[in-house]
């Protein structure tokens, strides 16, 4: 059986920057309920005129995806905590 060497791709810090901004543009600008990580990827790739399917790229689009709902997540729970407490009287 003869094995298949699998080719690395380099990819430097200024591409991979690039594919980040991009898809953070692209999450801050759409709708977080109908926007999947397939879709940012593939419409990043549109204005990257780059092929993001590739494992290498699809780790980042995924990694910028999750970094993003992170953030989401604390700034809205940080927005949440600031709000005023509701005091539920017990007295009738």
């Amino acid at each position: 059986m003869e094995e298949v060497a699998r080719e690395e791709v380099e990819i430097d810090k200024d591409l991979r920057r690039k594919i980040k901004k991009t898809v953070k543009k692209i999450l801050e600008s759409s709708n977080l309920y109908k926007i999947t990580e397939i879709k940012a990827r593939e419409e990043a790739s549109l204005k990257l005129d780059l092929d993001l399917s590739q494992v290498p790229y699809k780790v980042i689009v995924k990694e910028e995806v999750e970094n993003f709902l992170e953030e989401a997540v604390k700034l809205i729970g940080n927005k949440l905590a600031m709000l005023p407490k509701r005091i539920e009287s017990t007295s009738i």
